[in-house]
């Protein structure tokens, strides 16, 4: 059964943003996720590229606001070009555990942190607060 939710312009109504994470670390992916969501964010997980663009096309995610990523996985990079182009105001955080690569389309990137402890969760709740308050779109 799909059930229809009316979203109403209104000052007194928060929309959840809707953020699809992208990685093979199934452990960071449900961390992650579950940090998100305790902060009133809609996580989409998946394991690959491919995944997500299943996920992309089979569920309602007509309104994506950010893409959290593993540039290093198969598919990714194309990935991150298809959705700029057809969702050009878009966020993409890049998790690269090295931050030594440079990706097109990313407009930061973020370490996988290696505790799961409250500063943590903090960080990446700043990271991604950071993200969707500047407007700028990545090169």
């Amino acid at each position: 059964m799909v059930i229809d939710v009316l979203f109403i312009d209104s000052p007194w109504v928060t929309v959840m943003k809707n953020v699809l994470i992208v990685d093979d670390n199934v452990g960071f992916l449900f961390w992650l996720g579950e940090v998100l969501a305790n902060a009133n964010y809609q996580p989409w997980p998946a394991c690959n590229a491919a995944d997500a663009s299943k996920m992309l096309r089979t569920k309602r995610l007509a309104q994506l606001d950010l893409l959290v990523v593993n540039p290093s996985l198969r598919g990714a990079t194309p990935l991150i070009a298809r959705l700029r182009r057809t969702r050009p105001t878009l966020k993409v955080l890049a998790v690269d555990p090295l931050n030594d690569k440079q990706v097109r389309g990313v407009n930061a990137w973020h370490a996988r942190p290696n505790r799961a402890d409250v500063s943590a969760r903090q960080e990446w709740l700043r990271e991604v607060g950071r993200i969707f308050s500047t407007q700028k779109r990545a090169a």
